[in-house]
Protein backbone atom coordinates (compact mmCIF):
# COMPACT_ATOMS: atom_id res chain seq x y z
CA UNK A 1 0.00 0.00 0.00
CA UNK A 2 1.68 3.61 -0.89
CA UNK A 3 1.09 6.37 0.98
CA UNK A 4 -1.59 7.99 -0.94
CA UNK A 5 -3.72 5.02 -0.39
CA UNK A 6 -2.90 4.50 3.12
CA UNK A 7 -3.94 8.57 3.63
CA UNK A 8 -7.27 7.74 1.51
CA UNK A 9 -8.10 4.30 3.60
CA UNK A 10 -7.94 6.79 7.04
CA UNK A 11 -9.57 9.09 5.23
CA UNK A 12 -12.30 6.82 4.57
CA UNK A 13 -12.27 5.29 8.47
CA UNK A 14 -12.49 8.73 9.67
CA UNK A 15 -15.64 9.09 8.14
CA UNK A 16 -16.72 5.60 8.76
CA UNK A 17 -16.40 6.58 12.54
CA UNK A 18 -17.77 10.09 12.42
CA UNK A 19 -21.29 8.18 11.00
CA UNK A 20 -21.13 5.51 13.06
CA UNK A 21 -20.85 8.26 16.34
CA UNK A 22 -23.88 9.61 14.66
CA UNK A 23 -26.15 7.04 14.47
CA UNK A 24 -25.21 5.44 18.00
CA UNK A 25 -26.16 9.34 19.22
CA UNK A 26 -29.22 9.26 17.04
CA UNK A 27 -30.38 5.93 18.35
CA UNK A 28 -29.59 6.21 21.85
CA UNK A 29 -31.82 9.47 21.95
CA UNK A 30 -34.30 7.52 20.23
CA UNK A 31 -34.73 4.48 22.60
CA UNK A 32 -34.52 7.06 26.03
CA UNK A 33 -37.92 8.96 24.23
CA UNK A 34 -39.33 5.18 23.75
CA UNK A 35 -38.39 3.46 27.36
CA UNK A 36 -39.64 6.85 28.77
CA UNK A 37 -42.55 5.83 30.75
CA UNK A 38 -45.81 8.02 32.15
CA UNK A 39 -44.67 7.52 35.67
CA UNK A 40 -41.47 9.08 34.96
CA UNK A 41 -43.16 12.57 35.62
CA UNK A 42 -44.86 13.97 38.00
CA UNK A 43 -47.70 15.23 36.10
CA UNK A 44 -47.60 11.70 34.41
CA UNK A 45 -47.88 9.97 38.03
CA UNK A 46 -51.11 12.37 38.77
CA UNK A 47 -52.67 11.45 35.51
CA UNK A 48 -52.04 8.16 36.36
CA UNK A 49 -53.71 8.22 39.66
CA UNK A 50 -56.34 10.34 39.17
CA UNK A 51 -57.17 6.94 36.52
CA UNK A 52 -56.65 4.20 38.94
CA UNK A 53 -58.83 6.31 41.68
CA UNK A 54 -61.79 6.68 38.70
CA UNK A 55 -61.67 2.54 37.84
CA UNK A 56 -61.50 1.71 41.96
CA UNK A 57 -65.07 3.92 41.82
CA UNK A 58 -66.63 2.78 38.27
CA UNK A 59 -65.52 -0.88 37.67
CA UNK A 60 -67.37 -3.31 39.13
CA UNK A 61 -65.84 -6.36 41.12
CA UNK A 62 -67.65 -9.76 42.45
CA UNK A 63 -68.78 -9.78 45.31
CA UNK A 64 -66.16 -12.83 46.44
CA UNK A 65 -63.50 -10.57 45.22
CA UNK A 66 -63.99 -9.38 49.35
CA UNK A 67 -63.32 -12.11 52.61
CA UNK A 68 -66.32 -10.33 54.17
CA UNK A 69 -68.63 -6.55 54.29
CA UNK A 70 -66.48 -4.51 56.03
CA UNK A 71 -63.19 -6.25 53.87
CA UNK A 72 -61.17 -2.92 52.86
CA UNK A 73 -60.98 -2.21 49.19
CA UNK A 74 -57.11 -3.29 48.41
CA UNK A 75 -55.02 -1.29 45.92
CA UNK A 76 -51.30 -2.94 45.60
CA UNK A 77 -48.32 -1.49 43.94
CA UNK A 78 -45.55 -3.76 42.63
CA UNK A 79 -42.52 -3.52 41.55
CA UNK A 80 -41.34 -0.15 41.56
CA UNK A 81 -42.56 2.64 44.14
CA UNK A 82 -43.21 5.80 42.17
CA UNK A 83 -47.24 5.90 42.89
CA UNK A 84 -47.14 5.39 45.91
CA UNK A 85 -46.34 8.24 47.72
CA UNK A 86 -49.26 9.97 45.39
CA UNK A 87 -51.13 6.94 45.70
CA UNK A 88 -51.77 7.34 49.74
CA UNK A 89 -51.90 11.19 49.28
CA UNK A 90 -54.91 11.03 47.19
CA UNK A 91 -56.46 8.04 48.99
CA UNK A 92 -56.04 9.30 52.16
CA UNK A 93 -59.19 8.81 54.18
CA UNK A 94 -61.24 7.70 51.37
CA UNK A 95 -63.86 4.61 51.03
CA UNK A 96 -64.59 2.92 47.84
CA UNK A 97 -68.01 2.28 47.81
CA UNK A 98 -68.71 1.90 51.91
CA UNK A 99 -64.88 0.49 51.99
CA UNK A 100 -62.32 1.52 53.72
CA UNK A 101 -58.92 1.74 50.96
CA UNK A 102 -56.16 -0.40 51.76
CA UNK A 103 -52.71 0.33 50.11
CA UNK A 104 -50.29 -1.89 50.30
CA UNK A 105 -46.91 -3.25 48.40
CA UNK A 106 -45.98 -6.21 47.11
CA UNK A 107 -42.92 -7.46 46.53
CA UNK A 108 -42.34 -9.20 43.02
CA UNK A 109 -41.58 -12.29 44.75
CA UNK A 110 -45.11 -12.97 45.53
CA UNK A 111 -47.56 -12.64 42.88
CA UNK A 112 -49.99 -14.92 44.87
CA UNK A 113 -49.94 -12.46 47.10
CA UNK A 114 -51.65 -10.17 44.89
CA UNK A 115 -54.52 -12.00 44.33
CA UNK A 116 -56.28 -10.71 47.28
CA UNK A 117 -55.98 -7.03 45.57
CA UNK A 118 -58.54 -5.34 43.71
CA UNK A 119 -56.41 -3.82 41.77
CA UNK A 120 -52.77 -4.33 41.32
CA UNK A 121 -50.52 -1.25 39.76
CA UNK A 122 -47.14 -2.87 38.19
CA UNK A 123 -44.26 -0.58 38.01
CA UNK A 124 -41.18 -1.00 36.70
CA UNK A 125 -39.21 -4.73 36.68
CA UNK A 126 -37.92 -6.81 34.21
CA UNK A 127 -40.24 -8.22 31.38
CA UNK A 128 -39.83 -11.58 32.65
CA UNK A 129 -41.15 -10.72 36.37
CA UNK A 130 -43.80 -8.43 34.78
CA UNK A 131 -45.21 -11.49 32.42
CA UNK A 132 -44.95 -13.92 36.02
CA UNK A 133 -47.10 -11.47 38.05
CA UNK A 134 -49.85 -10.93 35.05
CA UNK A 135 -50.11 -15.07 34.33
CA UNK A 136 -50.44 -15.52 38.54
CA UNK A 137 -53.10 -12.97 38.23
CA UNK A 138 -55.55 -14.09 35.34
CA UNK A 139 -58.72 -15.96 36.10
CA UNK A 140 -58.64 -13.41 39.49
CA UNK A 141 -60.81 -10.42 40.26
CA UNK A 142 -57.61 -8.30 39.91
CA UNK A 143 -57.68 -5.26 37.71
CA UNK A 144 -53.82 -5.11 36.53
CA UNK A 145 -52.59 -2.05 35.36
CA UNK A 146 -49.44 -0.32 33.80
CA UNK A 147 -47.53 2.16 31.52
CA UNK A 148 -45.33 -0.60 30.69
CA UNK A 149 -44.98 -0.95 27.01
CA UNK A 150 -46.96 -3.47 25.39
CA UNK A 151 -48.55 -4.22 28.35
CA UNK A 152 -52.24 -4.77 27.56
CA UNK A 153 -51.30 -6.73 24.47
CA UNK A 154 -49.07 -9.40 26.81
CA UNK A 155 -52.02 -10.13 28.89
CA UNK A 156 -52.14 -7.02 31.61
CA UNK A 157 -56.09 -5.79 31.51
CA UNK A 158 -55.02 -1.24 31.08
CA UNK A 159 -52.43 -0.04 29.90
CA UNK A 160 -51.90 3.76 30.58
CA UNK A 161 -49.62 4.99 27.10
CA UNK A 162 -48.80 8.63 26.36
CA UNK A 163 -47.14 11.87 27.95
CA UNK A 164 -47.66 14.45 30.86
CA UNK A 165 -50.88 15.20 30.99
CA UNK A 166 -51.77 13.32 27.35
CA UNK A 167 -52.60 9.70 28.00
CA UNK A 168 -54.39 7.06 26.31
CA UNK A 169 -55.57 3.95 27.58
CA UNK A 170 -55.40 0.39 26.29
CA UNK A 171 -57.39 -2.23 27.56
CA UNK A 172 -57.80 -5.75 26.85
CA UNK A 173 -61.08 -6.93 27.08
CA UNK A 174 -60.91 -10.60 27.09
CA UNK A 175 -58.53 -10.74 30.01
CA UNK A 176 -61.01 -7.93 32.37
CA UNK A 177 -63.81 -10.30 31.32
CA UNK A 178 -61.98 -13.34 32.02
CA UNK A 179 -61.40 -11.43 35.87
CA UNK A 180 -65.13 -10.67 35.73
CA UNK A 181 -65.05 -6.95 36.60
CA UNK A 182 -67.36 -4.74 34.75
CA UNK A 183 -66.36 -1.92 32.73
CA UNK A 184 -68.68 0.93 32.30
CA UNK A 185 -69.30 2.11 28.59
CA UNK A 186 -67.06 5.37 30.21
CA UNK A 187 -64.22 3.84 30.51
CA UNK A 188 -64.42 2.41 26.88
CA UNK A 189 -64.70 6.07 25.41
CA UNK A 190 -61.64 6.90 26.70
CA UNK A 191 -59.55 3.85 25.52
CA UNK A 192 -58.68 1.54 22.62
CA UNK A 193 -59.06 -2.12 22.98
CA UNK A 194 -56.49 -4.35 22.18
CA UNK A 195 -56.78 -8.17 21.07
Amino acid sequence: MNNRQFHYFLNNLALLISHLAVLLVVVMATSAQASAQLSGSETGRRVMVDYIVHFAYHLQWPIQAFTGADAPFRICVMGGDSLSVPLAERLKHQRINGRPVALESVSQGEPMRARSCQIVVLGEMERSNLLKAVGALEFFPVLTVSDAERFAVTGGMIEFTGKGDSVSLQLNKTMLDRAELKVGNSLFRLSREVD
